[in-house]
């Protein structure tokens, strides 16, 4: 059986190499949700660490949201955590952050124009807040 998450214990994992860039996303999510519990990582290969410990004695997913750079240190990028959580925790809610427009970056790495779901930097706070709040709001 699943268990629930209730409001005052939700997680949202940021990985981001970019330090001002996670401090801006970090009071966003604060902003919508003051009780949300962040955790960060800067690199794919950190995170998915972080992922298989949170998820070993879990049933669901191990966070309401991940927000993750497709670009970063490292021999894996963001998409190849998408995808692992694409594989492993299919309802996860996963947003991928580039600098690259998504049809351009959709093209390049052949995924589909529906997944996964990208927020285009530069962004502003209010596209930013307005997206993430909508799907923290849907978990």
């Amino acid at each position: 059986m699943l268990e629930t998450k209730n409001k005052n214990n939700r997680s949202v994992f940021v990985v981001e190499d970019d330090l001002e860039l996670s401090s801006v996303i970090d009071r966003i999510l604060i902003s919508i949700d003051p009780t949300l519990h962040l955790e960060w990582a800067t690199t794919a290969e950190e995170a998915l660490t972080t992922l298989i410990k949170r998820s070993k004695d879990k049933m669901q997913n191990p966070y309401e949201l991940i927000i993750c750079d497709i670009f970063l240190e490292g021999a894996s990028n963001g998409l190849d955590l998408w995808k692992y959580c694409q594989k492993n925790f299919p309802t996860m809610k996963v947003v991928i952050i580039s600098g690259i427009e998504p049809l351009k970056l959709q093209s390049l790495l052949g995924v589909s124009p529906e997944e996964p779901l990208f927020l285009s930097k530069p962004f502003s706070v209010t596209d930013c807040s307005n997206l993430l709040e909508k799907l923290l709001i849907d978990t």
